[in-house]
């Protein structure tokens, strides 16, 4: 969902899944690209791992950091609909990281994505 989001300039969709900082960084990049009169293009090929790195509990808060090794294709076009970055047609291997949090006491089930980064 928040890959699709993303892609798709949909900050509102977003605003949920993501921390305040999260959210910022991730909204300040579609503004970004929607200035320049770019769209990104993703299609996620398929996820390869998912691997939990760290998970630790903070008084109530839960805390899970996640490796994803994902195929996608990624691809930036202008307002013409010319390739700017990325290639339609090449598939790239991805590795993020990606830490969520929960309040454990509520009734929400849903986790909230709190940072993001690639492995060191």
């Amino acid at each position: 969902m928040t890959i699709g989001a993303f892609a798709g300039d949909d900050a509102k969709a977003l605003r949920p899944l993501l921390s305040n900082d999260v959210y910022s960084d991730f909204s300040g990049a579609i503004d970004e690209r929607r200035a320049a009169g770019h769209t990104l293009e993703t299609t996620l090929v398929g996820i390869n791992e998912a691997d939990i790195v760290e998970a630790e509990l903070q008084g109530r808060t839960a805390f899970i950091t996640v490796k994803f090794v994902s195929e996608q294709i990624n691809v930036v076009r202008d307002k013409k609909g010319e390739v700017v970055d990325g290639n339609p047609t090449a598939v790239t291997k991805i590795t993020d990281v990606w830490t969520f949090a929960r309040n454990t006491r509520s009734r929400d089930p849903n986790w909230t994505l709190v940072a993001t980064r690639s492995p060191s």
